[in-house]
């Protein structure tokens, strides 16, 4: 039994112990956390000889705790060798909620690892607001799967901000779910300009299905949002 922080804090230092008992101990040290301890949480992720579900537990014990300290050692690992901890790293640096983390995510989301890819996908959104100038430039510069990132991310935002860029890409565009995407943000988002309702009445006219459901869905929404 872990009766004391001060347990907890050997626990986690002993590498004989069981993974999960080490985990345990995290969780009270997390519980009861003071600045004092980031020296040990950054020299476990250090170690490449230390479990690798210990680096990730400790990786999302920093996410959990937030704020520019944790976001300053977790920055280092986004790229680590070993792809559990780099992609607990990508989640726990959504959770840090800096914005200095929105660049490292976009880039996380040319790993190869579908995993890593999806939780940087996430992670974005955990950043909220703050993300969305990056998200806006993803849009227009970011790789196909990259931009639906963007799309979803703007919709679930509801970023008025992102219409423009949302209603620019559906023009130009030529992959159809990236165009898809963009035209359910614009119906999440409800925003009402000349511009929305005459993207939308074209895409309701296209020859791909899912385009012109969303086209008619969005239209609904916003037509809804604006009574």
């Amino acid at each position: 039994m872990i009766d004391s922080i001060d347990n907890a804090i050997e626990i986690l230092k002993e590498k004989d112990q069981a993974p999960n008992t080490r985990l345990d101990a995290l969780l009270v040290i997390v519980d009861q956390f003071e600045s004092k301890y980031f020296p040990l949480f950054e020299e476990i992720l250090k170690d490449p000889q230390e479990h690798p579900d210990i680096r990730s537990g400790v990786a999302l014990a920093l996410g959990k705790i937030s704020g520019e300290k944790p976001f300053e050692i977790l920055k280092p690992f986004c790229r680590d060798n070993n792809p559990t901890v780099r992609n607990y790293v990508i989640c726990a640096l959504g959770m840090t909620h800096q914005e200095a983390a929105a660049p490292l995510l976009i880039q996380a989301l040319k790993d190869k690892n579908n995993a890593i890819f999806a939780s940087a996908s996430e992670a974005l959104g955990e950043l909220g607001h703050k993300a969305i100038p990056y998200l806006i430039d993803l849009l227009t510069n970011g790789a196909d799967d990259a931009r639906c990132v963007a799309a979803w991310q703007l919709g679930e935002l509801h970023s008025i901000d992102s219409v423009p860029a949302l209603v620019e890409t559906i023009r130009r565009e030529k992959n159809v779910s990236v165009i898809a995407l963009c035209i359910w943000a614009l119906g999440e988002i409800g925003f009402r300009s000349e511009d929305v309702i005459e993207i939308l009445t074209e895409a309701k006219k296209k020859s791909e299905p899912d385009v012109r459901l969303r086209a008619e869905t969005a239209m609904k929404k916003i037509v809804r949002f604006s009574n």
